[in-house]
């Protein structure tokens, strides 16, 4: 159990419920909980069963958001199946050292080859039990800051499934840049959940930490026993999240560092309890940190894929654009934290908000990789605006209409997000890139995969070289702009090959990745006629799409 602590503004110690109140997660709230987290998980799953089960020829290759990365977590697992635990690029031909990042997948890829079941079915499995377990500990986050049940619930909804205009924006402003419409999953609780297993826990790792620190470090908190220990928790969840997701740590490591300086700068003493936090922080993830450092300097595969793996910020209007609803309603809640800078959870969630915006436009290459989490401090001030200020600025009569529209709104984003790539592949197939494949590609990579292995090359056409690595275990010449190595060079030279006539050239590519086995169907095809296929001998033939010996 978490205890709730009082809002600013009521007395620490033995503080007495008030009515639609309690000081703990009680049974009734944890069914509230599981409904809404059954109903959205559920929810994330609908469109993916829509474009599975829709058309007989063509079929869904394994995920529905960003196929792009789908297909490297297929490959990763792929890893795990064969009983790797190093992470190496299977989208680029040459075989390379492996590194202990992303283990996750890995590790996913070894219960796959341990429960029997598919690559997709174990992604999809553990994608789900991490959107629970993140919806959870959100809820978990809120009971450590509010007693009020009505209040956690707010911060729940907001936190969880609120967005801003990016539906209303992106076509006007002809940008998919705008954060809440394809560009920052990681910073949205429900979006996250539709991409990946990592940000999902990632998000749940920094709300079990938010709110140990909240409860932590608002006075009167060394009298209370429950948070006594909370360092020894935020040191384990510390270190989770340095080999899942590390970039997360930096801004809350950085508010809590600001908290500290400014707790001596007013104390004129040494802050104990926020050092011991500190401590718990930075050490457990002070080795990957360092590792990953290595890594990516003394590496040169890595080094190449993380100058590579450039995610850019957002502008700052289309930043605002993003988060607009949430953070219109927030504004008064963050007005009042910065005058009166309350060591309640204010200080801490305004300084949390501070480093994370600080850091995503520092000038770095993964600059969108800092948003994770930036909802929880969002959604905590929104909250706070409308349980100090809003409720006194708007008709009583008017509040809650208020409310449901203002959330209703919020949603169209995230509902939008869910919703148009799977009308897109259920309604033009064949102009989807990648999400979908012709039903014939399905038994040629299944009868690759017992042919081949990770030191073996297969051409295709990009958006099938994409799912090679992951169903077949093999590598591909070119599929992926940040784990292709010169990956722009080679996704030329792999449409070049499809798009040329037959020539001396067709023997070239074959020679320089020496290339195992060709596959031609219909997106290679709409490359080009793939003649320098011709000189080679087929293997396989499975309908329309043909594998040649390279």
């Amino acid at each position: 159990m978490i205890s709730a602590k009082p809002l600013a503004g009521q007395q620490a110690g033995n503080v007495r419920p008030i009515a639609g109140s309690t000081m703990h997660i009680t049974a009734r709230e944890w069914r509230w909980v599981l409904i809404v987290t059954t109903c959205l998980v559920t929810l994330a799953f609908l469109p993916l069963l829509w474009v599975a089960l829709a058309d007989d020829e063509f079929r869904l290759m394994g995920v529905l958001h960003n196929y792009l990365d789908g297909g490297t977590y297929f490959s990763k697992m792929q890893i795990g199946m064969a009983g790797g635990w190093l992470v190496e690029f299977l989208h680029t031909p040459e075989p390379l050292p492996g590194a202990l990042i992303q283990t996750l997948y890995p590790f996913l890829g070894h219960v796959a080859q341990a429960s029997g079941l598919s690559i997709p079915v174990i992604f999809h499995v553990a994608r789900a039990a991490a959107a629970v377990f993140m919806y959870c500990a959100i809820y978990v986050c809120a009971a450590a800051i509010w007693s009020r049940v009505s209040m956690r619930r707010l911060f729940f909804v907001v936190a969880c499934v609120s967005a801003g205009l990016g539906w209303l924006f992106a076509g006007a402003l002809n940008t998919d840049m705008i954060p809440d419409f394809a560009l920052l999953p990681e910073a949205f609780p429900f979006y996250s959940s539709l991409m990946n297993v990592h940000f999902p826990l990632a998000i749940a790792g920094l709300s079990l930490i938010a709110g140990l620190l909240i409860g932590a470090l608002r006075p009167g908190a060394e009298l209370d026993a429950t948070f006594r220990y909370g360092w020894v928790a935020a040191g384990v969840l510390s270190l989770g999240l340095s080999v899942l997701y590390p970039q997360a740590l930096v801004p809350l490591i950085g508010a809590v560092t600001l908290y500290a300086g400014i707790d001596w700068f007013q104390k004129r003493r040494f802050p104990v309890r926020v050092a011991r936090y500190w401590v718990a922080l930075v050490l457990p993830a002070l080795p990957m940190a360092v590792y990953l450092g290595t890594v990516v300097s003394q590496m040169p595969a890595f080094a190449q894929w993380n100058q590579q793996n450039v995610t850019p910020a957002p502008s700052v209007v289309e930043m605002l654009l993003g988060f607009a609803i949430p953070l219109i309603i927030a504004v008064p809640g963050i007005i009042r934290a910065s005058r009166r800078f309350e060591a309640d959870g204010d200080r801490l969630m305004l300084l949390w908000l501070i480093c994370i915006i600080v850091c995503i436009y520092l000038p770095t290459n993964i600059q969108r990789r800092f948003a994770a989490g930036i909802m929880l401090p969002i959604a905590y001030f929104a909250v706070r605006a409308v349980s100090d200020y809003w409720r006194f600025h708007v008709p009583r009569r008017i509040q809650r209409p208020v409310l449901a529209a203002t959330l209703a709104v919020s949603v169209i984003s995230p509902l939008l997000v869910l919703i148009l790539p799977a009308a897109a592949a259920v309604g033009a197939p064949q102009q989807v890139t990648g999400l979908v494949l012709e039903r014939d590609y399905a038994p040629a990579l299944d009868w690759l995969e017992p042919q081949v292995d990770a030191r073996d090359v297969i051409l295709a056409a990009p958006t099938v070289g994409i799912w090679v690595p992951g169903f077949t275990g093999g590598r591909v010449v070119y599929a992926h702009p940040y784990e292709t190595l010169d990956a722009e060079q080679r996704r030329l030279a792999v449409e070049s090959w499809f798009a040329q006539a037959a020539g001396a050239d067709c023997q070239t590519l074959l020679g320089s990745y020496r290339i195992r086995y060709v596959i031609v169907g219909p997106r290679e095809r709409a490359l080009g006629e793939a003649a320098c296929a011709n000189g080679l001998r087929i293997v396989r033939q499975f309908g329309e799409v043909a594998v040649y010996a390279g």
